[in-house]
Formats: C-alpha cells, structure tokens, sequence
C-alpha cells in the first residue's frame, strides 16, 4: 500500500520551487488547480467531539465526500472513507437536508508533483 505525504508551504515564488522540483527529476502529475471544500457537522458539532468531519472537496477534475476522523497524530491515524460524486452543490444540498451544517467553505490553490 502506497502512503502519501502532503506537505503545505507558503511561498512567494512559486517558479523557485517547481524549478528545484524539477532539478531533484520530481514530476508534475496536476498542474496548478483551484480546489474548493466543506466541511459539515451536526449542529451539536458531535462528530468534532469524535475528531470527525464529513467533507465535500472538488479537486478540479473530481469531487468526493469523505468522512474522516482523526484518530491520532501519527502518519496513519486519521481514517478516511471517500466516494466520489458528480456533483458539489447538490452533494451539500443533501448532507444540509439530513440535518448536518456547514462548518466552513475554503478554496485553495494546488498543483502535484511526485519523486
């Protein structure tokens, strides 16, 4: 089973990292991409008390729902349980009418590479 490493930077220039990405033979497999969650709980924020969370992210060429709980802080302690959907508005349209909320909306800005 493969894991995966996610890193996250703040970085003013981009260029200087993907030209060193490039230098160390790493590929690009998704260039820069808009991608945009929401997270939602239960109003009494039950599945926070938990360390979970449901989530609807579109990643630009999908969209998935995925229940996550994060069970410790090692490398392997958060579960995830995902399927992926056809739709992101509809989608939180559902999660809203069974009851669950909103918790936040965020975009942010990703590209991926591997080595």
């Amino acid at each position: 089973m493969q894991t995966e490493i996610e890193a996250k930077w703040i970085v003013s220039d981009l260029d200087i990292i993907r030209n060193k990405l490039s230098e160390l033979k790493a590929n690009l497999d998704q260039p820069e991409r808009l991608m945009r969650r929401k997270p939602f709980d239960f109003p009494d924020n039950r599945l926070e008390k938990v360390g979970g969370w449901v989530r609807v992210r579109d990643e630009g060429d999908k969209i998935t729902l995925a229940y996550k709980q994060l069970n410790d802080r090692s490398l392997h302690g958060t579960k995830e349980v995902s399927v992926e959907v056809s739709d992101f508005n509809n989608t939180c349209q559902i999660l809203e009418a069974v009851g669950l909320e909103a918790k936040s909306y965020q975009e942010t800005k990703r590209e991926t590479w591997h080595y």
